[in-house]
């Protein structure tokens, strides 16, 4: 047997192993149905206050920071730096609560809210403060999420800097848009 045939044999038993552990232990536990709900909250907040006449730009800006969080967590769990060891999915990892939920949705406030570079690194910086240094703590205490060679300085650092890129990305092609249409 090759390498290849190797490594694909171990991630089929590590899907069969997870997926067991995930329907027959954390499916509809205390901490899934916290997270179930706290998703289900969050939308809904979110809704409550967001500008929906900037509705397609403030999506946009989210979609970039939940593409960043969502290579962050591929990278770290890949590597085993950190692991999610309650999910709402069976999937490794599993993106939803905090690749696509929690930081995306209260940074979208945040650039919706904050106009200049200043309130904007300033907001972020509590939020993802708020987010590592206290969510994230909870989780690890309620046995939701597992550090192994990681800090939360560094997931502090990660998400600010992802934050910083996509408002930047974002402004350029807001830019780039508002160029063309003078050009008209």
């Amino acid at each position: 047997m090759n390498t290849i045939d190797t490594m694909h044999q171990f991630k089929v038993s590590l899907w069969h192993l997870s997926y067991t552990h995930w329907k027959t232990s954390v499916l509809f536990s205390i901490q899934w149905w916290s997270l179930f709900i706290l998703a289900v909250a969050a939308y809904i907040i979110w809704w409550r206050f967001v500008d929906k006449h900037r509705l397609s730009e403030i999506l946009l800006f989210g979609s970039f920071i939940a593409v960043g969080r969502m290579i962050m967590d591929l990278i770290g769990t890949n590597m085993v730096l950190w692991s999610y060891d309650i999910s709402l999915t069976p999937f490794i990892p599993s993106p939803f609560i905090h690749d696509i939920t929690d930081t995306p949705l209260v940074l979208m406030l945040v650039y919706q809210y904050c106009s200049s570079w200043r309130t904007f690194l300033i907001w972020t910086s509590i939020v993802t403060g708020i987010i590592t240094f206290i969510f994230f703590p909870v989780s690890i205490a309620v046995n939701i999420l597992t550090y192994f060679h990681w800090n939360h300085v560094y997931s502090f650092l990660l998400i600010i800097l992802i934050a910083s890129l996509s408002r930047a990305v974002l402004l350029g092609i807001l830019h780039l848009e508002q160029r063309c249409q003078t050009k008209k």
